[in-house]
């Protein structure tokens, strides 16, 4: 290939830049040891020299001060970046200099001097905390804890028929909304035959498992629990299991005028507690999977989540209080740590309407962005995207 034909369009953190020249520093480090009464001294070679690359860059156009600012916010960011360079491709460098000048005698056009350094590893790998590891750990206590707290007080043996006929019309409900959650995702074909066996199976054994309430915890949360296996993406496993965060809300409440009755009441109570702390369990293990699009989503999520932990914790006893307390806070700190690197959120200013792949070129310096664009802003036309209004992009 002619040289021409290997150049690359420059660009840092996504930046678009033309260039103008291109130079660099480089070599070894050594030391020179000169000792009294000898002639010839000695280099001491403490390796190769970091790499200097200094570009001469300008941006122009009738929006060139949009450019422009946009090129100083990713010089100014801290940490190190990707510079994609015109005659030596993409690296990862860390900007130590940068100037910018404008005249009126070259109207539309500002011109950069850059200095990047590359930017390499720390030798010493840093220590980290495996917080996806934490959040499943948490998940299974508070499980464990979660099936206990439902056997210690659900009862159906010993009492009247009425209840343990409550206690099964009640079930069948879960069972009911359960369905009704796997239906908001695409589910896994292999797993489907199994899990929908299951709702069947355990619908006509609750004559049987009424009287056994650790075995009825264990069958009702495995089917609950079974959204997040037969998903066949961890998005879909947590809308399905966020769907039933709010179970039993529209149940009319039992009156507790007698012994039976307030057993009734209890059943009830603890079956629409079991059903939502299996989801808000749950749902800490599929959130603990996805990478959102942004950080500002991320914090959504994980405020959803926590929140329902939370509320749930409030009303459970002191093993289910201390296990689900435990597990939002291992959830908040595994969002915060992998959040933390997520694009922002930001607004972009529209002067003139735009198809949305001269929007995306614009903004990232390339076309790939055009499909978040529409979608984020919920453009009804990819070919028009609406000017004299700001649209909500990734940070580039």
């Amino acid at each position: 290939m002619a040289w021409r034909e290997q150049l690359q369009k420059g660009s840092f953190r996504g930046v678009p830049f033309f260039t103008t020249a291109a130079g660099g520093v480089f070599g070894r480090r050594n030391v020179v040891h000169e000792y009294p009464l000898r002639d010839l001294p000695y280099a001491e070679d403490l390796g190769r020299k970091a790499r200097q690359f200094d570009i001469d860059a300008f941006v122009l156009g009738q929006d060139y001060m949009t450019a422009r600012d946009r090129l100083i916010e990713a010089l100014e960011k801290a940490g190190a970046g990707e510079l994609v360079h015109p005659y030596r491709g993409r690296l990862r460098v860390v900007v130590v200099d940068a100037s910018v000048s404008e005249t009126t005698d070259e109207g539309g056009v500002a011109r950069f001097r850059i200095t990047f350094v590359e930017s390499g590893e720390k030798l010493e790998p840093g220590a980290a905390a495996n917080t996806v590891d934490a959040v499943e750990s948490a998940a299974d206590k508070a499980a464990t804890a979660s099936k206990n707290g439902f056997a210690r007080v659900f009862a159906a043996a010993g009492f009247l028929d009425f209840v343990g006929d409550g206690a099964i019309i009640q079930i069948n409900g879960a069972l009911t909304a359960i369905r009704s959650a796997s239906n908001l995702t695409l589910l896994s074909g292999t797993a489907l035959p199994g899990f929908l066996a299951g709702l069947a199976g355990l619908s006509s054994n609750l004559t049987a498992l009424i009287r056994s309430p650790e075995l009825l915890a264990s069958s009702l949360y495995a089917q609950v629990g079974g959204l997040f296996d037969v998903s066949s993406t961890y998005t879909g496993a947590l809308t399905s299991l966020r769907s039933l965060f709010g179970f039993g809300g529209s149940e009319q409440a039992v009156l507790m005028t007698t012994p039976n009755r307030r057993q009734q009441a209890v059943n009830q109570a603890a079956v629409i507690a079991l059903v939502r702390q299996t989801a808000a369990i749950e749902s800490t293990r599929a959130l603990a999977n996805i990478t959102p699009a942004s950080y500002e989503e991320a914090i959504v999520l994980r405020d959803e989540v926590a929140n329902q932990l939370e509320t749930l914790a409030e009303t459970a006893d002191d093993e289910v209080y201390v296990a689900l307390t435990d597990l939002r806070i291992a959830v908040i700190k595994d969002v915060a740590i992998r959040a933390a690197d997520l694009s922002r959120l930001v607004r972009h200013p529209m002067q003139n309407t735009l198809p949305a792949l001269v929007v995306s070129y614009r903004i990232y310096g390339s076309t790939g962005q055009a499909g978040d664009i529409v979608a984020r802003n919920h453009v009804r036309h990819p070919g028009f995207v609406p000017g004299g209004q700001a649209i909500e992009v990734l940070d580039a």
